[in-house]
Formats: structure tokens, C-alpha cells, sequence
């Protein structure tokens, strides 16, 4: 009878281990998505896309390649190598961080295999190369406008990446260039937003997984919070 019983509550756990597993994966789930693309008012072809955790993951190649970047892959160390106007992305299949110009960023996430191809988060590889990203709802498209007059020789301007995440900015509070871009990405449950002390910025409070954006092109140092965290979320930027 004892043995039935302990057979009994190993199989329980066991069960219970199954399901555990189970919810983990689906919280990673890839979400094919209807979601389309423009450049400067012009159609991107991408033969799909995938939201993972709610944030636009697309092939790098077709994607790259779409916006006047060079693109290769290196099989052996699974690295992908993005270039355009002088400045080179790295990314590793698998890791959150990428290579920009030397200097090491963090993505929300990792470069990935889907269907043997590789996907990148758009965002960033737009924003990175200085192309603004805009999203209309209502038609579920989103928007890339690049500086067309822009000189190949002229450096592209830099993007930097705060992740919102147990109630804190992390990586908040960060030195940059004049005219540079601050990517704010939420991942907590609730919403957040970034508004600065002296009203110069305020992003829009962002839900799971959305990202907001700011340019800062005055010198000086912005000291800005959480609107409806203040006591607990705040940051500064300094820029030079």
C-alpha cells in the first residue's frame, strides 16, 4: 500500500513538472505576423516575420539587404555581419548582444534560427543604422523613414537601449552624443514610460514588449522617471 502511494506522488510531480514545462514554452512562442513593412513610403518584401514576446522579429538578409545593407554570414561561429555607410553590426545566433562599431549593445532579444533562416529584431537593426521606426495600428504597418540626403561618408548617428524591467531602467542612466537615439523597451507586466524632469521628452507608457523612442541633440544632463513609478523608477542621461 506504501508503495502504491509513493508510486502515486512521484507520478503526480512528474505530471505537474510536465505541465511547468509546457507553459514555459509557450511563453516563448513564435506568432507568425501579419504585420507589413515600408521604406521611405515603399513596400519591404519579406517572405515572413515572427513577434516573439510581442516585439517584430524578421530575416536578416532579406531585411538588411531591403534597407542598402551589406549583409554575410560566417557558418561556422553562426555570426551574422550587417554593413552600411561605413558602420558594421554583428550578431551571434542565440545572444542578445551585438557588435556596433566596436562597442557592445544589448538587444531585446537574441538573433535566431526560425525555418533555417535567420531572424533579427527589426528595431533595432533599423534604428541602429540611424532609420526611425514608426508603427501604424490601425493598418498594422510598420513605417521605416531614413535620411535619403544623408552622405555615405557622414557617420551614422548612435542608438543606445534601456530595457524597463523590475520596476527599474536598466542601463538607465548612460552617457551619449549629442543627436543620439535612446531606445526604451518595456518587458514587465504593467506599463511604463520615460519622462524627463524638465518636460524636454516624454515616451508614450508602453505595454509588454513595446519599445519608445527620444533624440537628445542639446548637451546637458536629463534626469527623468517613470510617471506612474516616480518613487521607484528614475534615471539620468548625460549627453556631450
Amino acid at each position: 500500500m506504501l508503495r502504491k502511494s509513493w508510486l502515486l506522488v512521484c507520478l503526480c510531480v512528474a505530471m505537474w513538472m510536465m505541465g511547468a514545462v509546457s507553459v514555459s514554452a509557450e511563453e516563448h512562442q513564435q506568432i507568425k505576423s501579419d504585420m507589413k513593412l515600408e521604406l521611405n513610403g515603399k513596400p519591404l518584401q519579406l517572405d515572413e516575420s515572427y513577434l516573439i514576446d510581442n516585439s517584430l522579429f524578421v530575416p536578416y538578409r532579406w531585411f538588411a539587404e531591403g534597407i542598402g545593407a551589406e549583409v554575410s554570414y560566417e557558418a561556422s561561429s553562426q555570426k551574422v555581419t550587417v554593413q552600411k555607410n561605413g558602420l558594421t553590426v554583428q550578431l551571434t545566433i542565440g545572444s542578445s548582444e551585438a557588435l556596433v562599431g566596436g562597442s557592445i549593445h544589448k538587444m531585446v532579444g537574441p538573433a535566431q534560427l526560425i525555418n533555417n533562416s535567420t531572424f533579427v529584431h527589426s528595431r533595432f537593426l533599423s534604428e541602429v543604422f540611424g532609420i526611425k521606426v514608426q508603427y501604424d495600428e490601425a493598418t498594422r504597418t510598420v513605417h521605416l523613414v531614413s535620411n535619403i540626403e544623408q552622405s555615405s561618408e557622414k557617420p551614422a548617428s548612435k542608438t543606445y537601449y534601456v530595457t524597463i524591467e523590475g520596476f527599474q531602467f536598466k542601463g538607465g542612466n548612460i552617457t551619449v552624443e549629442a543627436g543620439s537615439t535612446i531606445v526604451f523597451t518595456n518587458k514587465d507586466k504593467v506599463k511604463h514610460n520615460a519622462a524627463a524632469e524638465n518636460g524636454s521628452f516624454k515616451t508614450p507608457f508602453l505595454a509588454t514588449g513595446e519599445s519608445g523612442s527620444i533624440t537628445l541633440t542639446e548637451p546637458g544632463d536629463y534626469a527623468y522617471y517613470c510617471e506612474l513609478h516616480k518613487n521607484a523608477m528614475q534615471g539620468t542621461i548625460t549627453v556631450k
